[in-house]
C-alpha cells in the first residue's frame, strides 16, 4: 500500500500545500466548534438516519449517515459533532487534487489546483455544514487522481483503488455517476485511457465498484426504490419543459459556486485562451471529459425545469485542475482568483459567529434563518405538549419535523409529520398518525394554507395559542419570525385524499401572519 510519505514526498510544493491545507483545516474546525447555529433541516435528517444504520435511506445513499454515526459515536450528539467531518473531507479532496495536478501537469499546478478547490466559495460553505456534496468530493477527487495514474500505467492495485473510489462515491451521492460518464467519454476520445480500461485492470475497477454498491441497490429493490425514485422526482420534469431564462441564472450561480474569477477563467480557457502545448492539450481534453458533461447536463436540467446552484459541483474539481494547468504561467489570474475566494471564505467564516444584533446591522439575518431557533422552538412546543397532555405533536412541514426532532431528542411525546397526500412523500412522514397517538394531538402548524386541510382530518380542532420564535430582521426592516400556531385536536378521521378534497379547500387560510408594513 502507498504510504502518506509516498503520496506527499518532501518537496517544497508538497510541504507548502500540506501546510496551507492543515492551517485552513484548523481554522475551519475552529469555526465549526464555535458556531452558534442550529442544524439545518437536511443535517438533522442525516443525523436521524445515522441512528439506524442501513444500506440506503429515503432520499440519499447511506454514506453521509455512516459518517455521522462515526463522528457522533466518538463526540456525542452535538451540532459540531454532526458537522466536524465536513472540513476534514474537503481537505482530503484538496489533497487528492494536489496529487492529480502534480501527476497531470506539474507540482506547481498541483498547488494551485488544491488551493483553487479548497477556497472556492461552495467548498468554504460546505466546510461549515455537512452535506452529501462534502462527503462525495474526496472520492471524486481521488477518482481523478487514480484514473490518471491508471491511464499512465498504474497496475492492479491502482485499479482496485479506483474501483473503491467509484463505489464509495456512489454510496455518497448519485452524482458520482457523472464520473462514469466521464470515464466512458475519455475511453472514446483518449487512446491511453481506453487501453487502460479495456483490460483486466478495467474489469477490476468495475468489479470492486460493483461489489461495493450492490448492497445499496439491493436495499433499494427491497424498499420500493425509494432513493432512486426520490432522485428522479427531484428533477421535477413534470411541468413546463422549456425555461430558457434559467440558463442565465445557471451561469450566474456558478460564479458563486466556483468563484467569479475562477469561473470566468474556466470560460476563457474553454474559449481557447489556455496553454496550447501538446501535453497540456491532451491533459485538458482528458479533464474536460469530467467537466463538460456535468455542466451540460445540469444546464439542460435548468432549462427544462430547474437546477440548484450546487448540482454542478462535481464539475469543479476537474475545473480547478484545468484552470490551474491553463493559467499556471499567468499568476495574475490564479492569485486574483485565490484573493477573491479568500475574502469570501473569511466572510463565510465570520458571519455564523456574529450576534443577531450584528447580523441585523449587516442585513444577513435572512441568510441564516434556517439555522436559528429550532432549539428554542422544540423546548416550547414540547413543553406545551406535556402541559396539555398531548399524545402526539403533529407538524405540517418536513423542515419543522427535522428541526424539532433533533432538538427534542429526549422527548416523551411522539413527533409526527402530517400527510397531505395518501402516502408518505418524505422521510419525515414515514410514521402515520394512528391508534393511541391520535387521541389528543397538539398540532403545531407553520402554514396557514395547510390548516383547513389539517382541520378537515379532525372532529375537534381548538386553538391553543402559538409559539413565536424571532429569527432576525429582513433587509427591508421586516421581522423574520417562525410562528407555530397551536391547536388541540381529537377525533382523527382523515379525509380521503381526492382531487375534490384538494379543490374544495384551495385558497383557504387560517390565522395568517399580517403583512409587514414595510412591504405594503
Amino acid at each position: 500500500m502507498m504510504s502518506a510519505a509516498s503520496l506527499f514526498p518532501k518537496s517544497p510544493e508538497a510541504r507548502l500545500t500540506l501546510g496551507i491545507l492543515v492551517l485552513l483545516l484548523a481554522v475551519r474546525v475552529a469555526g465549526v466548534l464555535a458556531s452558534p447555529l442550529n442544524l439545518y433541516a437536511d443535517e438533522a435528517q442525516y443525523w436521524r438516519w445515522s441512528q439506524d444504520l442501513a444500506w440506503g435511506y429515503y432520499s440519499k445513499p447511506p454514506m453521509i449517515a455512516w459518517v455521522i454515526y462515526v463522528s457522533t459515536a466518538v463526540f456525542g450528539d452535538a451540532e459540531w459533532a454532526v458537522r466536524i467531518t465536513a472540513p476534514v473531507l474537503h481537505t482530503a479532496a484538496a489533497g487528492f487534487l494536489f496529487l492529480a495536478g502534480r501527476s497531470i501537469f506539474s507540482a506547481k499546478t498541483g498547488v494551485y489546483a488544491a488551493l483553487l478547490y479548497a477556497l472556492m466559495p461552495a467548498v468554504t460553505l460546505s466546510s461549515s455544514v455537512l452535506s452529501t456534496d462534502g462527503v462525495l468530493m474526496p472520492f471524486w477527487c481521488a477518482g481523478l487522481y487514480l484514473a490518471w495514474r491508471l491511464r499512465a500505467g498504474g497496475g492492479m492495485r491502482c485499479a482496485a483503488a479506483l474501483g473503491a473510489a467509484l463505489g464509495f462515491g456512489i454510496l455518497s451521492k448519485y452524482a458520482m455517476f457523472y464520473f462514469l460518464i466521464g470515464l466512458a467519454l475519455a475511453c472514446v476520445l483518449d487512446a491511453p485511457m481506453r487501453r487502460a480500461l479495456v483490460s483486466k485492470a478495467g474489469a477490476l475497477v468495475l468489479l470492486v465498484a460493483g461489489l461495493l454498491v450492490a448492497p445499496h441497490f439491493a436495499w433499494n429493490a427491497a424498499n420500493d426504490f425509494q432513493t432512486v425514485g426520490h432522485t428522479v422526482d427531484n428533477a421535477k420534469l413534470g411541468g413546463e419543459l422549456f425555461n430558457p431564462e434559467n440558463a442565465l441564472k445557471f451561469f450566474i450561480d456558478q460564479l458563486g459556486v466556483f468563484g467569479p474569477v475562477s469561473f470566468l477563467a474556466l470560460l476563457a480557457g474553454l474559449a481557447g485562451r489556455g496553454l496550447k502545448d501538446a501535453r497540456s492539450g491532451e491533459a485538458a481534453r482528458w479533464l474536460l471529459c469530467f467537466v463538460l458533461p456535468v455542466l451540460a447536463f445540469i444546464l439542460g436540467q435548468a432549462v427544462l425545469s430547474r437546477a440548484h446552484a450546487n448540482w454542478a459541483a462535481t464539475a469543479f474539481p476537474g475545473a480547478s485542475l484545468l484552470v490551474a494547468g491553463w493559467f499556471a504561467g499567468q499568476r495574475a489570474v490564479i492569485w486574483s482568483s485565490l484573493a477573491v475566494n479568500t475574502l469570501v471564505a473569511a466572510a463565510f467564516l465570520i458571519a455564523p459567529q456574529l450576534t443577531m444584533a450584528q447580523t441585523r446591522a449587516l442585513g444577513i439575518d435572512n441568510a441564516l434563518k434556517r439555522t436559528r431557533g429550532w432549539d428554542v422552538a422544540a423546548g416550547q412546543v414540547f413543553a406545551e405538549a406535556e402541559r396539555l397532555g398531548a399524545t402526539a405533536v403533529l407538524v405540517d412541514e418536513r423542515e419543522a419535523w427535522h428541526g424539532l426532532d433533533f432538538y427534542s431528542r429526549a422527548r416523551s411525546v411522539p413527533l409526527i409529520s402530517w400527510r397531505r397526500y395518501a402516502g408518505p412523500k418524505s422521510f419525515s412522514e414515514r410514521e402515520p398518525l394512528e391508534g393511541p397517538l391520535a387521541e389528543r394531538v397538539l398540532v403545531a402548524s407553520l402554514h396557514p394554507g395547510m390548516r383547513p386541510r389539517l382541520r378537515s382530518d379532525f372532529a375537534e380542532f381548538e386553538p391553543a395559542g402559538q409559539v413565536r420564535i424571532e429569527l432576525g430582521v429582513r433587509a427591508n426592516g421586516c421581522p423574520i419570525t417562525r410562528v407555530f400556531q397551536l391547536y388541540v385536536a381529537s377525533g382523527y378521521t382523515p379525509a380521503e385524499r381526492t382531487p375534490e378534497w384538494e379543490a374544495a379547500l384551495d385558497g383557504q387560510k387560517e390565522f395568517a401572519e399580517p403583512p409587514c408594513p414595510a412591504t405594503d
